[in-house]
C-alpha cells in the first residue's frame, strides 16, 4: 500500500517551514508515503515557500490552485493529483502533528479489507469547546440519521475506492468536506476507526476554521447550514428512486 497525504495550506508562510521539517522527520527515507502540500490561493508567501522547502524531495511536492475556493476545493485539487491507493489529509498549521497521519495508516492497514475510515478524536479539549463539537454532533446525527462523531478532529483517512465512489465529484469546497465524508462512510457501513490525536497552539497565522470564537462560530454556523442543504439533497434523491 502506498500512501498520499494532502496539506492545504492558506496563508500559512510561516508554517511552511515547521511542518516540512517536521514531515522529513517522521518520514524518514520511506517510500510507501508522498505528501502533497497545496498552496490553497494564498495571498501571502506560502506557495513560494513551498517551492523552496520542497525543492528535489521526490516525497513532498507542491500542488498550486491559483484562487482560493475553499478548504474542501484545495484537499479536492490535492486528492485529484495523488498517486497512493490510500489517501488522507491533515491540516498545516502544526496543531495537528503529521505522525498522526502514519498512526492513521497502520491502522488502516491492520484492518481485514478497505472499508474502513480512520479519523482522529480530539483528547486534549476545554469544556466548552468540547460541548460545541458535542452540540454539533448530535444536530448532525439527528438531522442525517448516521452517528457523526468529532467531525472536525484530523487526520482523515481512506481508500481511493472511496474516493472514486464520494469525493471525486460532487464533494463540498467548504470544510463541510469532514462532514460530508463521514456522513458517506456511515451511510455505506464503513469502519469508522477513531486514532487519538492532541491539539497543540497554532504559533503563526491565523486559524480559518476554529481558533478564535468568532472564526469558530462561523465555522459552526456554516456546518448546520450544510446539514440541513445535504439532507435535502438526500431526500430528493430518494423521491427520484
Amino acid at each position: 500500500m502506498r500512501l498520499s497525504l494532502v496539506i492545504p495550506c492558506y496563508n500559512e508562510q510561516d508554517n511552511i517551514p515547521l511542518i516540512v521539517a517536521r514531515l522529513r522527520e517522521i518520514l524518514n527515507g520511506r517510500d510507501d508515503v508522498e505528501v502533497l502540500l497545496v498552496d490553497n490561493g494564498s495571498r501571502d508567501a506560502t506557495g513560494e515557500r513551498i517551492a523552496r522547502e520542497t525543492a528535489n524531495d521526490p516525497a513532498l511536492r507542491l500542488v498550486s490552485v491559483p484562487v482560493n475556493k475553499g478548504y474542501g476545493h484545495g484537499i479536492k485539487a490535492g486528492l485529484a493529483q495523488a498517486a497512493g491507493d490510500i489517501l488522507a489529509w491533515t491540516h498545516a498549521d502544526m496543531q495537528t502533528d503529521p505522525k498522526d497521519v502514519l498512526v492513521a495508516f497502520d491502522t488502516f492497514r491492520a484492518q481485514p479489507d478497505e472499508r474502513t475510515v480512520v479519523k482522529g478524536r480530539r483528547q486534549n479539549r476545554r469544556a466548552l469547546e468540547t460541548a460545541f463539537t458535542f452540540g454539533m454532533q448530535l444536530v448532525a446525527s439527528a438531522a442525517l440519521r448516521a452517528r457523526l462523531e468529532d467531525v472536525n478532529a484530523q487526520p482523515k483517512l481512506f481508500s481511493r475506492t472511496f474516493y472514486r465512489r464520494h469525493l471525486a465529484v460532487g464533494a463540498p469546497d467548504d470544510f463541510s468536506l469532514d462532514l460530508y465524508l463521514l456522513y458517506w462512510a456511515r451511510a455505506e457501513g464503513y469502519r469508522i476507526l477513531d486514532v487519538p490525536v492532541v491539539f497543540a497552539n497554532r504559533l503563526h497565522g491565523e486559524a480559518k476554521g476554529g481558533g478564535s470564537w468568532r472564526t469558530r462560530i462561523k465555522l459552526i454556523r456554516r456546518t448546520y447550514a450544510y446539514i440541513f442543504e445535504l439532507r435535502r439533497s438526500l431526500a430528493k434523491q430518494a423521491l427520484t428512486k
